[in-house]
């Protein structure tokens, strides 16, 4: 699982550098107080990901299927919550649903 978030926390470059808006522990707060808003954000990254790094089959998963995977994550990974949520919902769902590498390349 560490794995996921060392490819996420890539995938961001410099972002990480910056200071983080909404870490892991804000996204586990609002997972667990305030569902909707956490809904919303995982909703935006999964929306902002798709096709890219995120391919999910349509008509497969519900928004809140995919948060209880979100949520899973960050139960698992307490001391990395202080990284950028996106990492952890784009490692959850990527992780699950890849996008499949396109072929050919020189």
């Amino acid at each position: 699982m560490k794995k996921i978030i060392l490819v996420a926390a890539l995938l961001c470059g410099t972002a990480q550098a910056q200071s983080v808006m909404y870490s892991g522990q804000d996204l586990y707060t609002r997972l667990t107080s305030n569902p909707p808003i956490a809904n919303g954000y995982i909703a935006g990254v999964h929306d902002s990901q798709s096709g890219i790094t995120i391919c999910v089959p349509p008509n497969t998963v519900t928004l809140g299927q995919m948060s209880d995977m979100v949520k899973q994550l960050l139960e698992r990974v307490p001391s990395e919550r202080h990284l950028s949520a996106d990492i952890f919902v784009q490692g959850a769902l990527s992780d699950r649903w890849p996008c499949k590498k396109k072929g050919g390349g020189v």
